[in-house]
């Protein structure tokens, strides 16, 4: 049973890491645009790369922190310092 509850947080943490590309592109062209910089900025390009990087870094530490909060043994208590 444990096992079972391992490969299945293992399916789910990876299916999270494949983020939907659309929703990053539509994320980061809106927070662009939220910025006033529209397409037909030369800069457009590197602005939607850097927040739909930022993004995605986001949702991966959010899914680490949940991650290792759903494991954690009272016994070995640790607290992150960040």
């Amino acid at each position: 049973m444990r096992n079972m509850i391992i490969m299945a947080c293992a399916g789910l943490a990876l299916s999270a890491c494949a983020a939907d590309s659309g929703r990053v592109e539509r994320i980061a062209t809106a927070n662009c645009n939220a910025v006033g910089i529209t397409e037909k900025d030369p800069q457009y390009a590197a602005c939607r790369k850097a927040y739909g990087q930022q993004y995605i870094e986001d949702r991966l530490t959010h899914d680490y922190h949940d991650a290792r909060s759903a494991f954690r043994d009272p016994k070995l208590a640790h607290t992150d310092v960040y």
